[in-house]
């Protein structure tokens, strides 16, 4: 039986996850101020404002959406890595992704 390693893709995915999920917190706190402050009138109003705010709105929800589905992605596509694979297979996961 082939000797079984850590599989180096799984590595990889959970260092992903560790290094994204700061990165998207501190991307929904970054738009929250603004958009609070842009809702309570006193930032900018009339005509155009509202057409921003529409724009505004559509991109915070991009953002929040991804901030829930990417790491929720990588956590299934975790479960579903094996943690140790055979050696062969490592370096041929090592190679094929330039890990």
């Amino acid at each position: 039986m082939p000797e079984m390693v850590p599989n180096p893709l799984r590595e990889v995915l959970q260092d992903t996850l560790k290094t994204i999920e700061p990165l998207l917190h501190e991307m929904r706190n970054a738009l929250d101020t603004p958009f609070k402050n842009f809702h309570t009138g006193k930032v900018w109003t009339g005509p155009v404002a509202k057409a921003f705010d529409g724009e505004l709105d559509r991109h915070k929800g991009r953002v929040m959406h991804a901030s829930e589905t990417m790491p929720n992605d990588l956590r299934w596509l975790i479960t579903r890595t094996p943690a140790e694979v055979p050696e062969q297979q490592a370096l041929e996961i090592t190679r094929r992704y330039n890990l």
